[in-house]
């Protein structure tokens, strides 16, 4: 089974306009458009977060007009630039919902989307009322295997800003409540703006680029945060029973392919 990941959009209201020299929109339609080419036979497309930069209802006209080009189905959460009223006005599916949080299966595979966007804050949360909910699907799914979507990271990652005011917050009680099953798999998230893996407890867990504008890798420093050139990229992640792997796919790019003209040869029989 393949599913898709891409995260951070920041998706503005104005088709044509930039963000720190970039157009958001139409990096979201490129990333949208290899992955209909490449990876039709994906289950489904995971979208964690911040999803508009700016959060107003246009900009999630926009982000809306965006992913109904996709093959394959979308799911959105949403992250601390989203606005979860404007996003209910444009997405009335959810018109009824105090929070984007939904599940379901695939086999024997569960899937959990969590709503951690705590309005007004970087920082993100789960209230009792999302644990609780949580709680109540995690019981329901025991005899699968767990995959989680969320969008801020639920361990420390080394960035200042991300570890204080851009922080998950309550972590010690998420992992308490992920701690009473053997069958979470894995955790993807979004936030960072950055590919990272890590481990906690067991359970494996990653990040990939946002398809817009990228983070600085500036560790062990209180530095302010900064935007660079890295390329975007999603993730492709491939299902094998309780088994899995993980690509992250720089789609810009993807179609300057060169032969290595000999060099793997060379490589085997040792020539310089």
């Amino acid at each position: 089974m393949k599913i898709i990941h891409l995260t951070d959009p920041h998706i503005i209201g104005a088709v044509r306009a930039n963000l720190f020299g970039l157009n958001p929109t139409d990096r979201l339609k490129k990333a949208l458009k290899s992955i209909n080419k490449h990876h039709s036979d994906a289950k489904f497309i995971a979208i964690t977060g911040d999803l508009a930069d700016n959060a107003t209802k246009k900009a999630y006209k926009n982000y809306k007009n965006i992913i109904e080009d996709s093959k394959i189905p979308v799911y959105s959460i949403l992250g601390n630039h989203d606005n979860r009223s404007f996003f209910k006005e444009v997405f009335t599916e959810f018109k009824d919902n105090d929070f984007i949080q939904y599940s379901f299966t695939i086999k024997k595979n569960a899937f959990i989307f969590l709503d951690t966007l705590d309005q007004g804050k970087m920082s993100g949360t789960l209230c009792s009322k999302r644990y609780k909910w949580l709680t109540e699907k995690l019981e329901e799914y025991k005899e699968y295997n767990v995959y989680l979507f969320m969008h801020h990271h639920p361990i420390k990652c080394g960035l200042y800003e991300f570890d204080t005011t851009a922080h998950f917050r309550n972590k010690n009680k998420f992992w308490k409540t992920l701690g009473q099953y053997k069958n979470i798999r894995h955790i993807s998230f979004g936030h960072l703006h950055r590919i990272i893996n890590a481990n906690r407890d067991g359970i494996s867990m990653h990040c990939t680029r946002s398809t817009a504008f990228q983070v600085a890798l500036k560790t062990n420093t209180k530095a302010e945060c900064l935007t660079n050139k890295e390329k975007p990229t999603y993730a492709i992640i491939n299902i094998d029973g309780a088994n899995f792997r993980i690509h992250h796919h720089e789609f810009l790019d993807e179609n300057k392919i060169y032969e290595c003209e000999g060099r793997w040869n060379q490589i085997i029989s040792g020539e310089d």
